[in-house]
């Protein structure tokens, strides 16, 4: 089945889920632009493509479109198991299993190369963006002050997302550790200066940047 079948699928799927009609996808482009990306955090091309990736494990899983769009919501809202089954109109039992062997087939993909930094871009200053990302999770009894996250105040994990500047494309993800324990330049120093060519820099947020001045030798 080639793109286009596919998507015309993903609109017969997403439709009812945005309270839209099929039919509608295209003289309301823009109307179902915003509200998919509002529901499901990416473009409905790009979660084509990204069905192409995942879809042959995916289907042998017993999984289908519409599982896979409610886990594309999970991760856009992390909304509770309350709020979710509901809106889907499924029991939470279900909605449970599905999501979690949804999200077991994306830990399953390899598509994020280091390399693909320069795809589209021969800059080696900066070579790409890095970022971090704290998640809340659940407190812990006793309190651990290694799992704190000042930016939430609350306990959480860290990630470092590195992005490439001339494609749009996640190069490079590390973290799923504890805030507390982890601070971003520990994170930098460990997982990513030791990827870099000679003389390559990364683009950094302005605070990281002014902590950390290296360049891998």
């Amino acid at each position: 089945m080639d793109w286009n079948e596919q998507l015309t699928l993903m609109v017969s799927r997403a439709a009812p889920l945005l309270n839209l009609s099929g039919d509608s996808f295209y003289h309301k482009k823009l109307v179902w632009k915003q509200r998919f990306v509002a529901k499901f955090g990416l473009s409905i091309e790009s979660a084509v493509d990204l069905w192409l990736i995942v879809a042959e494990p995916v289907l042998a899983d017993k999984l289908t479109k519409v599982h896979f769009l409610w886990c594309l919501n999970f991760f856009k809202e992390y909304n509770t198991e309350l709020s979710s089954w509901s809106t889907f109109k499924t029991s939470p039992t279900n909605w449970r299993d599905k999501v979690w062997r949804m999200i077991h087939n994306f830990n399953g993909m390899n598509e994020i190369h280091f390399e693909d930094r320069f795809e589209g871009w021969n800059s080696m200053v900066p070579s790409c963006y890095v970022d971090g990302i704290d998640v809340l999770i659940q407190e812990t009894r006793p309190f651990n002050k290694g799992l704190f996250s000042p930016k939430f105040k609350h306990a959480g994990l860290r990630y470092q997302v590195a992005s490439a500047i001339g494609v749009s494309k996640f190069v490079h993800v590390s973290g799923g550790v504890p805030c507390g324990e982890w601070p971003d330049i520990k994170m930098v120093r460990t997982n990513l200066l030791p990827k870099l060519r000679q003389g390559e820099k990364v683009g950094l947020p302005l605070l990281l940047s002014r902590s950390i001045t290296e360049t891998c030798h």
